[in-house]
């Protein structure tokens, strides 16, 4: 037996090893220094000889589940950066619809507004899970991170910021996820939406 293990294919054996070790130690610093940091997606690009190896030992649940199976270096940029669309483009669409679907659900169970002023309530209490914020508009006013009160005012006063703004730190540090959607995507084509913990 010792024989046959160190013979024909000992040698493939051994790179297999190292390749499974480094892709261990690229998945584990990924990890802990990007995917934790940011949550967001990743796109694992490499040669197609390598996909199944790695996915098998990575551990990072930001992976996609498709990639770039190509020679990266061989790309180029702008080919890469087209080819990262191509592949995160429908799930992130897919994941927008689950999203706005997951707000109806949650407004017909009474755990969802497209109010703007129960929604800053909620977030001072901690209440929002979700928020989703239009990308394309502001509104203008104060914010009572304590009560949640909102006081419209003019943008030009400079003790004025965006109430959204505003609105998405304020959930953001109660330990809510803010999502900021272009308006088409907006459920109901609301300014602001968001999904209640209870």
């Amino acid at each position: 037996a010792g024989a046959m293990h160190h013979g024909h294919g000992g040698a493939r054996d051994e790179v297999d090893i190292d390749a499974e070790r480094f892709f261990r130690v690229v998945d584990r610093g990924v990890f802990e220094h990007h995917s934790k940091v940011t949550e967001l997606p990743l796109i694992l690009a490499a040669l197609p000889e390598h996909h199944a190896m790695f996915r098998r030992v990575s551990h990072n649940r930001f992976l996609l589940k498709t990639g770039i199976m190509s020679n990266t270096e061989a790309l180029g940029l702008n080919a890469l950066r087209d080819e990262a669309w191509k592949v995160f483009e429908p799930q992130h669409r897919e994941a927008r619809l689950a999203l706005s679907d997951s707000f109806h659900d949650a407004m017909a169970r009474g755990l969802g507004s497209d109010n703007l002023a129960d929604i800053a309530v909620a977030a001072a209490e901690g209440r929002v899970a979700t928020l989703l914020i239009d990308a394309e508009h502001t509104i203008p006013g104060k914010l009572d991170a304590t009560t949640g009160r909102i006081a419209p005012a003019e943008l030009a006063n400079p003790t004025v910021d965006d109430l959204l703004d505003d609105l998405g730190e304020l959930v953001e540090r109660m330990g809510g996820k803010v999502q900021v959607l272009p308006s088409q995507q907006m459920p109901g084509h609301r300014r602001v939406a968001a999904i209640y913990r209870h």
